[in-house]
């Protein structure tokens, strides 16, 4: 992962808010007063039972505390970038670097990554806008195409990788989020069915027919994103696709 940006600019900077850090100290205590009251079930049943589920009941408190703060904190480190406008370069590159810092292969680094990106792709001139400076190649996703190779690649790398110049990388992509799709894939992935490379959206639109077949709920937000791709060359077959569903 890489090292924390200080030199972030200062209208990128999320907040000051409550850390889910704040949360490791208690959490830990509680964790260790509940291995201790499993420890005393043998000797007295009563108050290492009472114990279990006192201390079990905080620790899954604090633990669900610090996953909702953990979320939060990665929705602060996104909200400033919710400003950018087309034509703001410089701030999708800032807004990039701050993806690749979250992005990992930990649990807790792929939910960060997802949440996310799921930030992004709730503001649709935001995800419209990067998009866009990627596909002109204003900004480079070129570290989101190494991690894509690597073991435990999560939703975050194979959605920007599904961007970049090179087709190859983006087939990689296509094929990575086919794998495990998430909703929050379908702007990426739409994008890919009308690729300029028939080897990179005859896949994609594999991609998409055999998840519409399967899950046909995600019709409504596929809809939503075609609309964006709608004027674009190959976006008939598409149209296609999902119009008789």
């Amino acid at each position: 992962m890489l090292r924390r940006m200080h030199s972030l600019p200062a209208q990128y900077r999320p907040a000051s808010h409550l850390k889910e850090a704040t949360l490791h100290l208690p959490l830990s205590a509680a964790g260790a007063m509940t291995a201790a009251s499993a420890m005393v079930l043998v000797a007295n049943p009563v108050w290492g039972t009472a114990g279990v589920l006192l201390f079990g009941f905080g620790t899954v408190r604090l633990e669900r505390q610090r996953r909702v703060l953990g979320d939060d904190e990665i929705r602060a480190r996104i909200s400033p970038f919710r400003q950018l406008r087309r034509g703001d370069v410089d701030g999708f590159a800032w807004l990039l670097r701050v993806l690749a810092e979250i992005d990992g292969r930990s649990p807790r680094a792929r939910r960060n990554a997802r949440i996310a990106l799921e930030t992004i792709a709730a503001e649709d001139r935001l995800m419209r806008s990067l998009i866009f400076h990627c596909r002109r190649n204003d900004v480079s996703v070129e570290v989101f195409r190494d991690r894509l190779r690597r073991f435990g690649t999560g939703t975050l790398a194979a959605t920007l990788a599904s961007l970049h110049p090179d087709g190859r990388v983006r087939v990689a992509a296509v094929a990575a989020m086919g794998r495990r799709l998430r909703p929050v894939h379908l702007p990426f992935l739409v994008e890919r069915t009308v690729d300029w490379a028939p080897q990179v959206r005859t896949p994609a639109q594999r991609v998409l027919r055999r998840q519409l077949r399967r899950r046909p709920a995600l019709l409504p937000q596929v809809r939503a994103a075609y609309a964006r791709v709608a004027r674009r060359r190959h976006a008939p077959v598409v149209a296609q696709l999902i119009g008789g569903r």
